[in-house]
C-alpha cells in the first residue's frame, strides 16, 4: 500500500536522478574517454561567494583513455563548447609534464603542461583551500593568455572522474614526466 511517506520518498529519488541528469557538466571528452577536468574559460566576475564564470566563452577539457591510472593517452581539448578548436595528445612518446606546487600555506596547484611550437600551455588546478582551474599560455618568456574558471566547482569547473596522482614520486602513467614549470603562474 502506498503511503504518503513512500510517495514523498519516491518523488525525492526521482527528482534527484532527474535533476542530476539534466545538469550533467559539459565536456569535450569523447564517449570512450574519462574527464580529468572540464572547465569554462570565459570571463569571470566577482560575487560574494568568490569568482564566478559567465560560461559563455571557451571550454577546456583534459580527457584520459581510462578512469584510473596508468593512462596511455591523455588529450587536451580547447574551444567553444561542442566545437573543439585545438587539441594536443599526450602519449608515451609525446609526454605532458606535470608538477605540484605549494604557493602559500594551505594553497597550492597541480600543473599539467606541454609545449606546442614556441608556445607553452599550462593547465593548473588549485589545491588545498584554493578552488578553480587556470590556463596560461606563454610564447617564449612572454605571457600571451591567462584564463580562470571561477571558484565554483560543479558550476565553473568539474574534476574527475579520472584523476592524476601528483603526489607520488614514481609516476603511474607513461604519458607524463615530472618537471618544474619554467614560467611563473598566477
Amino acid at each position: 500500500m502506498l503511503t504518503y511517506k513512500s510517495i514523498r520518498f519516491a518523488l525525492a529519488v526521482f527528482l534527484a536522478i532527474y535533476c542530476n541528469a539534466i545538469t550533467a557538466f559539459p565536456s569535450h571528452c569523447a564517449a570512450d574517454e574519462y574527464a580529468i577536468l572540464d572547465s569554462w574559460m570565459g570571463e569571470v566576475h566577482a560575487t560574494d561567494g568568490g569568482w564566478r564564470n559567465t560560461r559563455n566563452g571557451k571550454f577546456l577539457s583534459l580527457c584520459a583513455n581510462r578512469k584510473t591510472e596508468p593512462f596511455t593517452k591523455v588529450t587536451y581539448r580547447y574551444g567553444v563548447l561542442g566545437r573543439e578548436e585545438f587539441a594536443v595528445v599526450a602519449t608515451p612518446r609525446a609526454k605532458f609534464k606535470i608538477a605540484s606546487q605549494e604557493l602559500v600555506p594551505r594553497v597550492g596547484m597541480d600543473v599539467i603542461f606541454f609545449k606546442k611550437g614556441n608556445q607553452t600551455y599550462y593547465v593548473s588546478v588549485a589545491t588545498g583551500q584554493g578552488h578553480g582551474v587556470g590556463l596560461d599560455v606563454f610564447k617564449g618568456s612572454k605571457s600571451i593568455a591567462s584564463h580562470f574558471s571561477g571558484n565554483d566547482e560543479g558550476r565553473d569547473y568539474q574534476l574527475g572522474p579520472a584523476e592524476i596522482d601528483f603526489m607520488t614520486h614514481r609516476l603511474r602513467s607513461s604519458v607524463f614526466v615530472s618537471e618544474k614549470p619554467k614560467h611563473v603562474l598566477r
